[in-house]
């Protein structure tokens, strides 16, 4: 049996240990039925058509004014060693935490948990324990981050209340382009990297990869980074904050004829000594250390088969992620919480063109399975809990370009949600919902250079998994109702003989938006999930600049009103947002030769009233600015030297994404790292 002649052998039997893990739904049969249908029905439309190269597919209405995509260059020019060096200077998002351990993504003020996250396609759904990072990325083999802010277009995926970010993985062909070869059929990268500040921080990143002919490649990664306790601006030693992480991946990619496919098989691991709230510093006098590892395994196969036809072009995507935590005593190795969080899947889609119109349809499934305990509470309250939820969609998008000037999009999902608790807390509680979402945007070009844009979205998300550690502690009654999101946006853009400009204008309200409460009735329960009230959104994004052929510049600003029941968003309302001030970023890359670039990225943050308490003071201002360079030390450009300097001033501040100022009148969280020194040197063998 060869693949070119069966090519899905190679993605059946990839798909076999994902499908044999997961009960066969109502969904799951239906998907998999379509996935082996849709290849049949387009070899009937296409016999005797000749097979055409694959192109990328790009769903037009995703893409706006006020979103971002981050490729590899910048990635690279950066020396970004975490999600913050990865995002804290683009528009709209912050990254808060401090520590690695405890960074926390920000988009328009509203926190990660309320945004749809893919890894290679596969979502990333699990919010394990409030105190730590939610989403854990590895810069070192991302080849692009894109994100879509706000609810938008259907093919976000369900429960997307404020938008989605994406993040792709290098395959063995992106690998191989690096030498600029045609005929290169392996290869192997090597690099070093080295953080100077405080205890200082080091990595390791070794990756193999080849290719059989032009159908197939696959790629092997590896990458260790160890890191100490960091200084501030004002030179303080912050402990506990050495950590330990480790990224592993294994990638197979495959062209056959009209199909592609691509297994990714990633494991990841964070490990370190904190507090049993790492955010925070021990400011009650009474944390304990404790020893905490969050890992997380993604597989997700994707699928696309393209032939040569304009009503055919399906893609098929196959996931399983495992998340999970446990944080124990450092002295005893009592356990203090834990969770896993199992979540699998599908996404099946097509894409049909004609010559006005483009339209994206298909369906989507996910389970979610949780296994959690806490014993961080009194004794009687400690407690175990198993629950599962699926979500079960189907969705259509529809863009229509009647002329160069006009570009209509429309469309909408329907999402069904099924959420049980099924031993724990409230066990034997259900909660079921499905609704519409749609959505609807139109895009005006009345001249060459300028383009108008507005657009309205819904969003619903229904009763799913929440937090882990507070899933064994906070009791489902099954009367909640699902959180729903409105979002409206008006947008422009602006670009001639080199310059250009555009701006963002977005008011978003969520509504029924779940928490838990504590309600201390010892004799019954500690607390229970409701629908505590709605959150809203008002603010802007802006950007002006200039390319040349070597240089680029540009100025920005972005602000967000958060609010939640007509009141300033702060730090205590975790899982939800906070109250971030006005930014201004700027940026300016030089390309000074073929071998040779340089960057210089800068954010100014305005002071922020805080409401934590009536008389808390208001969140300081900062500015930072990172300087960056990249350069190739021979012709064929494998050695590279990269070196940043971040914070370059030594400012001592405080994110006002970090939980700063307390209501015992001391600041608790974990001020920003000061000046570092990066630098990585690589080779390409």
């Amino acid at each position: 049996m060869s693949y070119p002649d069966r090519p899905f052998a190679a993605g059946a039997a990839a798909l076999r240990p994902v499908i044999a893990a997961a009960p066969l739904t109502r969904a799951l049969r239906l998907a998999l039925f379509a996935l082996t249908l849709a290849p049949a029905v387009a070899a009937a439309q296409t016999a005797g058509a000749q097979a055409t190269d694959l192109d990328e597919v790009v769903v037009i209405a995703e893409r706006e004014p006020g979103n971002f995509a981050i490729d590899r260059a910048e990635i690279d020019l950066t020396q970004a060693g975490d999600v913050a060096d990865l995002l804290s200077n683009q528009s709209g998002v912050a990254v808060g935490g401090g520590a690695p351990v405890a960074q926390k993504i920000y988009v328009r003020g509203f926190e990660d948990t309320l945004l749809n996250v893919t890894i290679d396609n596969a979502p990333q759904p699990a919010e394990l324990y409030h105190h730590q990072t939610r989403v854990q990325i590895e810069p070192e083999f991302v080849k692009s981050i894109e994100l879509d802010a706000g609810a938008g277009a259907a093919t976000a995926g369900p429960g997307a209340l404020t938008g989605a970010l994406r993040v792709t993985t290098r395959d063995a062909f992106d690998m191989l382009a690096l030498y600029g070869d045609p005929q290169r059929d392996a290869g192997v990268l090597v690099k070093g990297a080295g953080g100077f500040n405080g205890e200082n921080s080091y990595k390791a990143v070794v990756s193999a990869f080849g290719r059989w002919s032009d159908r197939f490649g696959a790629m092997a990664t590896y990458v260790l980074q160890d890191g100490g306790d960091y200084d501030t601006g004002d030179g303080r030693r912050v402990t506990p904050t050495a950590y330990r992480h480790e990224r592993g991946q294994a990638r197979f990619t495959g062209h056959f004829g009209d199909h592609t496919a691509d297994l990714s098989l990633e494991h990841l691991s964070d490990t370190g000594t904190y507090y049993e709230r790492p955010h925070m510093i021990n400011f009650a006098g009474r944390f304990i250390l404790s020893d905490h590892e969050m890992t997380r395994e993604t597989a997700s196969y994707n699928h696309r088969y393209d032939p040569a036809s304009e009503a055919v072009d399906v893609q098929a995507t196959l996931f399983r992620t495992v998340s999970d935590y446990q944080n124990r005593r450092n002295t005893t190795g009592q356990l203090y919480g834990r969770g896993e969080q199992t979540s699998y899947g599908l996404d099946l889609r097509n894409t049909a063109r004609w010559s006005a119109l483009e339209l994206v349809y298909g369906v989507d499934y996910r389970r979610d399975e949780l296994d959690a305990r806490q014993q961080a509470v009194p004794r009687p309250f400690w407690a175990s809990t198993v629950q599962t939820v699926s979500v079960l969609g189907a969705y259509g998008q529809a863009t229509w370009t009647p002329s160069e000037q006009w570009r209509v999009s429309a469309g909408a999902r329907w999402d069904d949600y099924r959420h049980r608790v099924a031993s724990g807390p409230g066990a034997g509680a259900a909660n079921s919902q499905a609704r519409f979402s749609p959505n609807a945007s139109i895009q005006w070009q009345p001249t060459e250079h300028l383009t108008l844009r507005a657009a309205y979205a819904d969003a619903f998300r229904g009763v799913t998994i929440r937090e882990a550690f507070f899933s064994a502690l906070y009791v489902h009654h099954g009367d909640l109702e699902g959180e729903s999101a409105d979002n409206a946006e008006i947008g422009v853009a602006w670009e001639r003989d080199g310059w250009f400009a555009r701006a963002t204008g977005f008011r978003q309200h969520i509504d029924d938006y779940i928490n838990a409460v504590y309600t201390g009735d010892v004799g019954a329960e500690w607390g229970r999930w409701a629908n505590v009230g709605r959150a809203e959104v008002e603010g802007y994004e802006a950007e002006a600049g200039r390319r040349w052929d070597a240089y680029e510049l540009a100025l920005g600003v972005w602000n967000s009103d958060t609010r939640f029941n007509d009141r300033p968003l702060n730090d205590a309302d975790l899982g939800l947002g906070t109250s971030i001030g006005r930014t201004w970023t700027a940026r300016f890359d030089w390309r000074a030769s073929p071998r040779a670039r340089y960057g210089l990225r800068a954010r100014h943050v305005e002071a922020e009233d805080n409401n934590i308490t009536p008389t808390a003071p208001p969140k300081p201002g900062y500015t930072v600015a990172d300087v960056m360079g990249e350069w190739s030390l021979d012709a064929a450009r494998r050695l590279k030297l990269g070196a940043a300097v971040s914070n370059l001033f030594d400012r001592s501040y405080y994110d006002h994404g970090t939980y700063g100022y307390h209501s015992s009148g001391t600041y608790i969280g974990f001020p920003a790292q000061g000046r570092e020194l990066r630098v990585s040197l690589s080779y390409l063998f």
